[in-house]
């Protein structure tokens, strides 16, 4: 299916990646260890560590001493053929995510020269890289997240809980750094809480109270629950860890946030003719109630006649309740395929995940026009039985209407727009 706004949307949908240059992001600050020669220990997470790792060791060349990798690329040990590139799990933790856990403390603790420890941290870090305080084993981990599927909270309220019952996350990895000094350059992913929260706080000094844990467990209904047990003796576990001191100094720098793909998807909309309104760089909460909203805003532009361009950036949250397969972005466009259908223009509603997986391996996201639920229907495919049953994919499969996702090197949350003319 080919038209304007189709041709227009994948070209917005994807033109921030070819504008951003993640080197000199990184370069900017990294500049000042090249004035001296600081010996340099290297470690990467999330799912930029790749991209992010190749663009420090080009900058500081022969300064970088060690360094560790833990990505969910899975091609890059393929690709590098390198022992120092850890493959965790995700968006799960995984047995391989419990390996990286503990090799990254081995890795801080082991004997160095350095003069620095440089932490690069993107999303997907605290199920990529995992190690849960007593006595959390992997199926507990794996109910916490379906938890917080079921109760819809957001992501920063599941990092939260993670860190207040991990050993590594939320600063308690900063205990094992031997350098003088360190620092962590991050790529934030999180529009909630911003960079504080991104790989559950891995290097950032989170002290809950147990006040503040109680309501966590609240919010994820998890109270009177054993899991809900097993998680206050991981806590009381983990503020006794906390006792130990920390013997770095250590600070903590953003080297890109969501609005930058905002800011170059709004640019790239406007050379193509569309007027913008902007829905914000801070896009989060329920799917339900975010689609509802831009279709009230759609509604009250329908009768304009020049191109319009609805755009913002964020992660929506899914209320997971059915047995069905999709991600934020499908579930996004399944809900806005029948705002859609009543409008009086074409129009094409497109949301894109940033790191080019939503939630399914080689899916990107999603688009939909006025039409795609007519489609839908010749095929046997009813609106309300798939998306009370969560299962966009299958519906979107079916119409040919998703984003093929690959490996970008990016995670800066998902993008969303409607293009109408």
């Amino acid at each position: 299916m080919t038209s304007k706004l189709v041709t227009d949307a994948f070209t917005i949908s994807k033109s921030w990646s070819d504008t951003l240059d993640l080197s000199a992001l990184m370069r900017e600050q990294l500049t000042s260890y090249l004035n001296a020669p600081h010996r340099i220990d290297l470690v990467s997470v999330g799912k930029a560590s790749i991209e992010m790792a190749q663009s420090a060791e080009q900058i500081l060349g022969s300064r970088v001493q060690r360094r560790l990798i833990i990505t969910d690329y899975d091609e890059a040990r393929s690709t590098h053929d390198d022992p120092e590139i850890l493959i965790g799990d995700h968006p799960v933790p995984g047995i391989a995510s419990l390996k990286a856990g503990r090799a990254l403390v081995a890795f801080l603790d082991a004997h160095t020269h350095a003069d620095i420890t440089l932490f690069l941290i993107s999303g997907g870090a605290s199920s990529l890289c995992a190690w849960p305080s007593p006595p959390l084993n992997l199926e507990d981990l794996h109910e916490l997240w379906r938890a917080a599927l079921v109760a819809g909270v957001n992501i920063t309220t599941l990092n939260q809980a993670r860190a207040g019952t991990s050993n590594i996350a939320g600063g308690a990895v900063l205990r094992h750094v031997k350098s003088a000094s360190s620092q962590s350059l991050i790529m934030v992913d999180n529009v909630v809480s911003g960079a504080q929260w991104v790989a559950s706080g891995l290097t950032y000094r989170h002290e809950m109270n147990a006040t503040k844990f109680e309501d966590l467990l609240k919010q994820l209904d998890l109270v009177d629950t054993p899991l809900g047990r097993s998680l206050r003796d991981a806590y009381a576990h983990r503020s006794r860890l906390l006792t130990r001191p920390i013997t770095t100094r250590h600070r903590n720098d953003v080297i890109a946030r969501p609005d930058l793909m905002h800011e170059l998807a709004t640019a790239q909309a406007r050379r193509l003719g569309y007027r913008i309104v902007d829905m914000g760089n801070r896009i989060q909460g329920d799917v339900t109630r975010e689609s509802a909203r831009w279709s009230t805003t759609l509604r009250r532009l329908d009768g304009d006649s020049e191109p319009i361009c609805l755009i913002g950036a964020g992660e929506v949250t899914v209320r997971v309740n059915g047995s069905g397969t999709g991600g934020r972005c499908q579930e996004f466009a399944w809900l806005m395929a029948r705002e859609l259908e009543g409008l009086n223009r074409e129009t094409v509603f497109a949301a894109r995940a940033s790191d080019g997986r939503d939630f399914l391996p080689g899916v990107a996201g999603a688009w939909v026009d006025r039409t795609t639920l007519q489609r839908a229907a010749r095929m046997g495919l009813e609106w309300t039985a798939i998306a009370s049953n969560h299962d966009s994919h299958r519906g979107l499969e079916a119409v040919r209407q998703l984003f093929a996702g690959t490996h970008t090197g990016w995670n800066l949350c998902d993008l969303y727009f409607v293009l109408a003319n």
